[in-house]
């Protein structure tokens, strides 16, 4: 037998006993304020990683993604590109070009509107630093944060999150596991997300998904032959083209495997469907491939799913309940 067929049988058994008990039960909703928004805004919605705009994904009820890197005097922001080219409006050409980690200070980025790349109606957003995000959080322990670390460094990251109060609210995300594991060893046993996915996108043909599925393999024994210490989530990069003869990249048998994988070992998982997340049907896909949340670029759209989901769970319970009244007897306690 060979050691793909040994995880998967492996893991299908822990992962019957784990849905016996309820965590990663169908038809499950409790692990869904996992789901995040990515850089914040999304794709279109919102400005990328502005406090108004973590303000607003935090007021629909779903934690965010953002992105940290530090400025050359050492500030820690929220940023994701490595210039200011792409959302900064109202600068010379010479300074949107410039490096910000390596070639501007804080006081040189911090009045920039970064807001009206989008629409003018944002052009008051600015860059937000790393201490105001977390001040933000502080005394709200449902507002969580995704921070994909862009050159902080994991213990720049866990000193701030700590110093506010907030690192229980704080998951380092990224693709890379030694990291993660350097924010772990930092924090004490901090948590983690850890993306797997890779580039170009693919076609939805035998030779892509081939690649895929081997980048997904090298990253998961990576964490395999660690036991898979260190991980509290992960996302999964997909995509789907549901007229295709295999609409999701990776394939959904794929997808099966190793979410239920990450299962046999107590890990949630997530899914950011980079191609098809602007429709309903995909998310609630994934839900029955076994995935626990979701990332998204289209925000309103996950925030939707996200209530029916709860909707219909509650709706279920309450039917349950009644049944229960008629005169049938509830389920027997553990």
């Amino acid at each position: 037998m060979n050691r793909n067929a040994i995880h998967a049988i492996a893991a299908a058994i822990v992962t019957l006993s784990l849905a016996a008990s309820g965590l990663f039960a169908e038809g499950r909703t409790d692990l869904l304020h996992l789901s995040h928004v990515h850089r914040g805004g999304g794709k279109l919605e919102r400005p990328d990683n502005t406090l108004e705009t973590f303000l607003w994904c935090w007021g629909n009820g779903s934690a965010l993604e953002c992105d940290c890197r530090r400025t050359k005097d050492g500030v820690g922001i929220m940023l994701h590109d490595k210039t200011l080219k792409r959302t900064a409006r109202g600068i010379s050409a010479a300074m949107a070009d410039r490096l910000v980690s390596e070639d501007l200070t804080w006081d040189e980025i911090k009045d920039v509107d970064v807001g009206s790349y989008l629409d003018p109606q944002y052009s008051s957003e600015r860059i937000p630093t790393i201490e105001a995000t977390f001040a933000a959080m502080k005394g709200r322990p449902k507002w969580l944060c995704f921070v994909d670390e862009k050159g902080a460094g994991p213990e720049y990251i866990a000193a701030k999150a700590r110093e506010a109060g907030v690192l229980d609210q704080v998951y380092y995300t990224g693709q890379d596991y030694e990291k993660a594991l350097e924010w772990n060893k930092a924090t004490g046993g901090g948590k983690t997300l850890i993306w797997i996915g890779t580039w170009p996108k693919p076609k939805h043909n035998a030779a892509d998904i081939a690649r895929f599925e081997e980048h997904f393999e090298k990253k998961m024994d990576e964490m395999r032959a660690n036991g898979f210490r260190g991980v509290s989530a992960v996302s999964l990069h997909t995509y789907y083209k549901p007229d295709a003869d295999e609409p999701f990249v990776p394939r959904e048998e794929y997808l099966r495997k190793i979410i239920a994988e990450f299962h046999s070992h107590g890990i949630p998982v997530c899914s950011i469907p980079f191609r098809g997340g602007d429709k309903e049907e995909v998310y609630f896909k994934l839900h029955e491939l076994g995935c626990d949340g979701f990332s998204t670029d289209y925000p309103s759209v996950m925030f939707s799913v996200i209530r029916k989901l709860r909707e219909k769970a509650a709706d279920e319970d309450l039917s349950n309940r009644d049944i229960w009244h008629d005169g049938l007897p509830p389920p027997e306690a553990d």
